[in-house]
């Protein structure tokens, strides 16, 4: 390609003086991998493209220092969306770097020897690193105390913003740091100290709803990554006490659901007894058909399961079938037998909505009467004084 055969000439201080990495960051990475996920993903791809390159000068272990070093200060200065580019970036960036430090494999193929690990002379003796690794290259023990730095750097600035009462502080660094938990942290000394410092985010005075939930949804997430063997320098002791330990709640808390079942058990069957029902709930109906309850009656014959419709009000009262013709009568007596039982009191008579022509009582007639005095529109001669007024005050 046309940027393998110009790699050469690309860097013309060669990189020894420790100026390239800084310059590379400022101006050609750190103004991209904000703006979006696709700019993010491109310039991680991009430091990994010239580093398999094994491009003259181009210190890749000088410029991941400088990620380090932006990232954990922009976690003080960005907003949602730019934390969320940075973690697309640092979570490319912090894969090749874990690779590198737990694997010997990767170490030796892809940075041992390589202009990538080799350190300019202000960064080597910054670092108390020899002077070994201006020549040849940073052996796997030196890369091993040059990432310890970093990863207590990230965490020390991640648990800063966790602790400051700045809202964006803390929104920056739960967002990244919950989209690069596969990857970081993996030393369980930083983890642990996270885990910590999110117990006051957790806690119900947290005014902040969201970021109450943001820290319980990354709470899981790390506590599941350490689970998983994410935490690689965890001590194979402390694994096997924290898991045992774990397995003795989670048998206690099997327990406490079981007693709680058996208490809920015992009081179901004291208020069964209470109200005297037999039990009948605690099994099939079905099976019961034909034997006697405590009343005496099969089950399924309550007379209340066969009701289709309310008893009459007045039993003694004749049942009328509707007829065809003149003599049908719908929910009313005739009126001669009701005189002739009843008397001569009048009585409201129940009228149906079928029926509108039925028997009238005095106290409808009357009614009726008074609906119709009141619907009665005025007379022509006393409404002239009315009609006047409303014109003279313009409500025509």
């Amino acid at each position: 390609s046309m940027l393998e055969s110009q790699k050469e000439g690309l860097i013309r201080s060669g990189g020894s003086d420790g100026t390239f990495a800084s310059a590379f960051m400022t101006f050609c990475v750190y103004p991209r991998c904000f703006l979006s996920p696709e700019d993010s993903l491109f310039c991680a791809q991009f430091i990994k493209v010239l580093h398999r390159m094994r491009l003259p000068g181009f210190s890749t272990i000088e410029i991941i220092d400088n990620i380090v070093n932006a990232a954990t200060g922009s976690l003080y200065s960005m907003t949602e969306d730019e934390a969320g580019n940075l973690a697309i970036f640092f979570h490319e960036i912090w894969k090749s770097v874990n690779s590198w430090r737990y694997d010997n494999d990767a170490f030796s193929t892809e940075l041992k020897g390589s202009p990538g690990s080799k350190l300019s002379k202000a960064y080597a003796e910054a670092n108390s690193i020899g002077d070994h690794s201006t020549t040849d290259g940073i052996t796997h023990d030196d890369f091993k105390s040059i990432y310890t730095q970093w990863h207590n750097k990230i965490g020390v600035s991640a648990i800063g913003c966790f602790a400051s009462s700045e809202y964006m502080h803390t929104r920056a660094a739960l967002i990244v740091l919950s989209r690069i938990v596969l990857v970081y942290p993996t030393q369980p000394k930083v983890g642990d100290k996270i885990l910590k410092s999110l117990s006051s985010l957790q806690s119900d005075d947290n005014p902040r709803p969201d970021i109450r939930a943001t820290a319980q949804g990354y709470y899981s997430q790390l506590t599941k990554a350490r689970d998983e063997g994410m935490w690689k320098e965890e001590n194979i002791a402390v694994t096997r006490a924290r898991q045992e330990k774990e397995k003795a709640k989670a048998e206690e808390r099997k327990k406490n659901l079981a007693l709680q079942h058996e208490n809920m058990k015992k009081e179901s069957e004291a208020i069964t007894r209470e109200i005297g029902d037999g039990g009948r709930y605690g099994r099939d109906r079905r099976d019961d058909r034909g034997r006697p309850d405590d009343r005496g009656r099969a089950w399924g014959a309550e007379p209340r399961a066969h009701q289709q419709r309310a008893p009459p009000m007045n039993v003694s009262a004749p049942v009328f079938t509707p007829k065809v013709g003149a003599q049908r009568e719908l929910g009313f007596a005739d009126r001669r037998e009701h005189d002739r039982r009843g008397g001569g009191q009048e009585r409201d008579v129940y009228v149906p909505p079928n029926r509108r022509d039925g028997p009238v009582t005095r106290r409808q007639e009357e009614g009726r009467g008074e609906r119709r005095k009141r619907s009665r529109s005025p007379d022509h001669g006393d409404d002239s004084e009315h009609q006047q007024s409303k014109r003279t005050r313009g409500e025509w």
